[in-house]
């Protein structure tokens, strides 16, 4: 008992008697979400002193259950049918705030539970500014390469995840809400792929087939790729997490585009990463992101309306990004390997130390 109580108090400055509870004693998906959220909280001290600035600033309205942002998980089921929208709704799902950038659906024995890390929202956020237009409102060309590197940073778990704690710079208001709008939306695909994962039954064991899956991939002029079946999944999920819910089609296009553009930017983390961390030629679960792309935009292209000399256009700028990123990881390779903070050129204006002024 007293190893237990000594346990339990890991969790006392963050969480209610009530939670605490409930973490230590599962009975249900909800309370296995919570247990997930609460150990990265607490094992990860980065990620606690976060939560601690947040407490500290609600006061006596704090609740750890009532912190994690619902928008874009709430925004996503409400456009699905009702037989669909019932169901989501009774899964558990939500944000997790810890330093592995994906999202996941897991099979569990309280029911399939979904999580979204906060550093996936991270990693879209900073991309989006690096790579965007920002109408009227003139982004140097120093913010936008540091804001990628923050972005691939995160991605690598080498950028400190105290955002709120050491801002990276003075981003103007108009930029930031274009930003978020556009990050929302690109975490409804993912959240909607994870869905879909459940919907598909990809998590039942009868589904787990040995085989091979034929696709075309290309823009213009097929080209065509082997998938195994856990590969295939993950594509079947891709565009059921458009196709599933009921979008007018100005909606249906904005999420096709929002899943391409999350490609692209995967594409870019990818060459940074492979540079860094060579792939040892072993099978993988997922297909490339630019294969996901293509198969997205093939998918869609005839049915709704899509810029493919915009999209091309994108392609390219990825891959200048790459090179330019791969080159800079050959100079300053320990800049992408040390753990801490890069901020945004100019917009950034005081430099904060650790401990003293957070």
């Amino acid at each position: 008992m007293e190893q237990e109580a000594i346990a339990k108090a890991f969790y006392m400055t963050l969480c209610s008697n009530e939670e605490i509870e409930r973490i230590f004693n599962v009975s249900s998906a909800s309370d296995y979400l919570l247990k997930v959220r609460a150990d990265a909280a607490t094992e990860h001290t980065r990620i606690y002193r976060v939560f601690r600035r947040r407490m500290l600033n609600a006061g006596d309205g704090w609740c750890f259950s009532d912190y994690f942002n619902t928008r874009p998980f709430e925004n996503y089921i409400k456009c699905l049918v009702d037989e669909d929208f019932t169901e989501a709704k009774s899964l558990a799902a939500g944000f997790v705030f810890c330093d592995k950038p994906n999202g996941l659906i897991e099979k569990t024995r309280f029911g399939n539970v979904i999580a979204i890390s906060e550093s996936l929202r991270y990693f879209l956020y900073f991309m989006n500014l690096a790579i965007l237009d920002h109408g009227d409102v003139d982004v140097h060309q120093d913010v936008r390469s540091a804001a990628m590197k923050i972005a691939i940073r995160t991605m690598l778990q080498r950028e400190a995840l105290d955002f709120d704690l050491d801002p990276r710079g003075e981003i103007p208001a108009e930029v930031h809400n274009s930003v978020q709008h556009h990050t929302d939306r690109q975490l409804e695909f993912v959240i909607g792929h994870e869905f879909s994962h459940h919907f598909l039954g990809h998590l039942n064991d009868s589904k787990l087939i040995d085989g091979a899956y034929l696709s075309a991939q290309e823009l213009s002029g097929k080209t065509h790729k082997f998938f195994s079946y856990s590969q295939k999944n993950e594509l079947d999920a891709d565009l059921d997490a458009i196709e599933r819910p009921i979008y007018t089609p100005d909606m249906k296009a904005d999420m096709v585009n929002s899943a391409l553009f999350f490609f692209v930017y995967l594409h870019i983390y990818r060459g940074v990463k492979d540079q860094i961390m060579p792939s040892m030629g072993g099978p993988s679960t997922h297909p490339d992101p630019i294969d996901r792309f293509h198969h997205i935009y093939n998918h869609f292209k005839d049915s709704i309306e899509l810029d493919e000399n915009n999209l091309k256009d994108l392609l390219k700028l990825s891959d200048i990004y790459k090179e330019s990123l791969t080159a800079d990881v050959a100079l300053n390779f320990e800049s992408y390997e040390t753990y801490g903070s890069i901020y945004l050129a100019q917009w950034h204006r005081k430099v904060l130390i650790d401990r003293v002024d957070f």
